[in-house]
C-alpha cells in the first residue's frame, strides 16, 4: 500500500522540478538584486498564506509546533537585514491567489510543500553563503530554515501527516495548487524567467 507521503511526492514532483528549474537559484547569474526580489515575493506569498492557515483552529491539534513553522518571520528578518522594513515592508504586494486551506487535509497538503521547501532550502542556503556571502544571520534565514533541526522538523511533519489520516485526494490537490499558485506568484506568466535571472 502506497503511503500518502509517497503519493504526494509522486504527484508534485513535476511541479516541484519545473519551479526549481524556472527559478534557477543555483545559477551563477543569480545576483543580490535577484535575491532581494525573490525574498520580497516569498514574503508576499507566505504572509497571507500563514494568515489563512491560522484560521483553521484544529490545525495545532495535528501540528502543535505550527507556530514554529511560520516562514514570514524569517523572511521579515532577511528583509530587515537587506534594508526593507517598516513602511517599506507594508508596501510590498500580497498574493491573493492562494490554495484553499479550509480543512485539515488541504492544510497538510499545502504545508507539505512549504515544509519541503525548508528541507530543500539547505542546499540553497549553502550556495547563497558561497556566492552572495549570506547566512542565517545576515539575510538568508528563510533558506536556512530550521538550521540543524531541519531534518528533525521534516520527520515530525511527516509523522503528523501519517497520523492525521486525512483525505488523500484533497491533500494531493492542495499540494499541487500550492506549487501552481507559488509559481504564478514568483514567476508571472508575462515574464520570462531566463530574462529575470
Amino acid at each position: 500500500m502506497t503511503s500518502i507521503l509517497t503519493s504526494l511526492k509522486q504527484a508534485t514532483w513535476p511541479l516541484h522540478e519545473r519551479l526549481e528549474r524556472r527559478l534557477n537559484l543555483l545559477s551563477p547569474r543569480f545576483s543580490s538584486t535577484d535575491y532581494l526580489r525573490l525574498i520580497k515575493s516569498f514574503w508576499g506569498y507566505c504572509r497571507p498564506l500563514e494568515t489563512r492557515l491560522a484560521q483553521l483552529h484544529e490545525l495545532p491539534h495535528w501540528l502543535p509546533d505550527i507556530h514554529l513553522r511560520a516562514k514570514s518571520p524569517l523572511l521579515e528578518q532577511d528583509l530587515q537585514v537587506l534594508w526593507v522594513a517598516g513602511d517599506d515592508l507594508a508596501q510590498l504586494p500580497l498574493c491573493t491567489d492562494l490554495p484553499v486551506c479550509d480543512n485539515i487535509a488541504a492544510a497538510l497538503g499545502c504545508l507539505y510543500v512549504m515544509e519541503g521547501a525548508s528541507l530543500g532550502g539547505q542546499v540553497i542556503s549553502r550556495h547563497l553563503s558561497q556566492t552572495l556571502g549570506l547566512d542565517a544571520d545576515n539575510g538568508a534565514a528563510f533558506f536556512n530554515g530550521y538550521g540543524e533541526a531541519t531534518g528533525e522538523m521534516w520527520q515530525s511533519f511527516r509523522a503528523s501527516v501519517l497520523e492525521a489520516k486525512a483525505d488523500e485526494s484533497i491533500q494531493i490537490h492542495s499540494a499541487c495548487e500550492t506549487f501552481l499558485t507559488l509559481e504564478r506568484w514568483l514567476l508571472p506568466p508575462m515574464l520570462n524567467a531566463d530574462e529575470i535571472l
